[in-house]
């Protein structure tokens, strides 16, 4: 029976623990002599061929540190696979070494330990969630945004106001500078014209076919080389336009959709926004219901895991703005910021989703909430079927004909379980606070985005890291 390890163990203030492992007597000979032969080996040493230099030449040629390196990466994942045994300490992600001594051999490692969650009595939340009512007003709404989307511009009579289009010839001079020709010009008439004040409001009540002569001031503080001169203008208006809109008829409400007249289609409205309004509603109580899941419980985590978090939330930005045609680094430079900076001042989201994930996949446990394989192959099966044949579709039956493709939706189907029970459980039980559940439109994104994963997975034990080792709303009028 080999000698036995020296191990001590010291739990630390941010949920990892510190582990010193210390080889006795006869495991550092043992070590001593393994390393001194795998030098001997390696390492030419006057007057002896490979391999034959006695472990005390070795020594005394090389010195016994070096001579120990050769071999301390080994040796540490060893002792130290050893020492998890012994000490039945389970990592949460990858070990890392804080100190190594060579006489006598020790090693110092801080291990990061699975989280621990401690959930309140989450059967005394309650939430009252929003109402869900869409009445004439809104679907009236819907209606006339439709018709101002869908306006186009017609050729008017009447004199110029703000909001309509001129169709203008002019010229424009400061002093001896000529500082606007141009013709056939299409100039929207808006309430504060940017570039030069009054400008837009000297063509307001003008007509087609008439000219005009009109000067304005640049201001005093203008960043023009001109402020403080005075510009004359020449102008003729050819054209007044306006943005005309549809009429409410029959032939626009079948313009829109699977519509047969305005009255299918007002109720047709009122139908989708309900439904997209009861999910907006759902989304909004389940992110309150995760807030208050997660400030009535205990949860701790060791610095890995907010790591990890960050560090996927940044991956995830950089797929974001590659696809926008961005490298990442030249996004957040923009924005005055490093990799670094970005991660830091992302920690809190992090915090917030990690804590919320790990709550979710306790109330899971505690729950008992399942999802049985016949379930999850039924889903598979639905989606599959969904799938069309095109590239992205087929792509699409690849993944999800894959062990982790089946993983991937058994574990959404485990979230939206969890979701539902809690939902129910937070409008069901008796309050010892009320919470009002926020309006849709303030739903929290970071909190709406854990609503999605599940209980964690564990990490498995990594190798041990050396310290000084070599992430409007559908328009209710589309078509379903």
């Amino acid at each position: 029976m080999s000698e036995p390890l020296n191990i001590t163990t010291a739990p630390r203030d941010d949920h990892q623990i510190e582990i010193t492992i210390e080889l006795g007597p006869e495991r550092t000979a043992k070590a001593v002599h393994r390393a001194a032969r795998a030098v001997a080996q390696k390492a030419r040493v006057p007057g002896f061929r490979p391999g034959k230099a006695p472990d005390a030449t070795v020594l005394r040629t090389f010195g016994r540190e070096k001579v120990l390196n050769e071999i301390l990466n080994d040796l540490g994942e060893e002792v130290f696979a050893e020492a998890l045994e012994i000490s039945q300490l389970e990592p949460y992600g990858q070990a890392s070494l804080t100190n190594l001594e060579t006489d006598p051999i020790r090693f110092t490692l801080v291990i990061p330990q699975p989280p621990t969650i401690k959930l309140g009595n989450y059967s005394k939340i309650h939430v009252v969630p929003q109402e869900v009512s869409i009445g004439d007003a809104q679907v009236d709404a819907l209606i006339e945004q439709t018709r101002t989307e869908r306006a186009t511009a017609a050729v008017i009579e009447r004199p110029a106001q703000i909001g309509d289009t001129v169709v203008v010839d002019i010229t424009g001079t400061v002093g001896e500078d000529t500082i606007m020709d141009n013709h056939d010009w299409e100039l929207v008439l808006k309430n504060e014209s940017g570039w030069l004040p009054g400008f837009d409001e000297a063509f307001v009540g003008m007509a087609a076919g008439e000219e005009k002569r009109f000067s304005l001031a640049y201001p005093e503080d203008s960043a023009s080389r001109y402020k403080g001169q005075e510009a004359a203008f020449q102008a003729k208006v050819s054209a007044v336009k306006s943005q005309v809109q549809p009429e409410i008829n029959d032939e626009f409400a079948r313009s829109l959709g699977d519509f047969a007249d305005v009255a299918d289609m007002r109720a047709k409205l009122r139908e989708r926004m309900t439904a997209q309004r009861q999910r907006e509603v759902e989304e909004t109580l389940t992110s309150e219901a995760i807030s208050a899941l997660v400030g009535i419980s205990t949860i701790a985590y060791p610095p890995n895991v907010v790591a990890a978090e960050t560090h996927a939330m940044l991956h995830d930005l950089e797929h974001r703005v590659s696809e926008a045609g961005y490298k990442l680094e030249d996004y957040l430079r923009l924005q005055g910021l490093t990799t670094e900076s970005y991660e830091e001042r992302m920690r809190p989201q992090a915090e917030y989703r990690i804590k919320a994930r790990l709550a979710v996949g306790e109330l899971i446990r505690r729950e008992g909430i399942e999802i049985s394989p016949e379930e999850a192959e039924a889903e598979v099966a639905r989606l599959l079927g969904l799938t069309s044949d095109s590239e992205d579709g087929q792509a699409t039956r690849e993944m999800l004909n894959t062990p982790e493709g089946h993983a991937a939706i058994r574990q959404d189907m485990l979230s939206s379980r969890a979701m539902a029970r809690l939902r129910e459980i937070v409008t069901t039980s008796p309050a010892l606070e009320l919470i009002q559940a926020s309006a849709p439109a303030e739903t929290d994104d970071a909190a709406r985005e854990t609503a999605a994963p599940a209980a964690e997975a564990e990490p498995p034990a990594a190798p041990v890291e050396s310290a000084a080792a070599d992430e409007p709303v559908e328009s209710a009028t589309s078509n379903e």
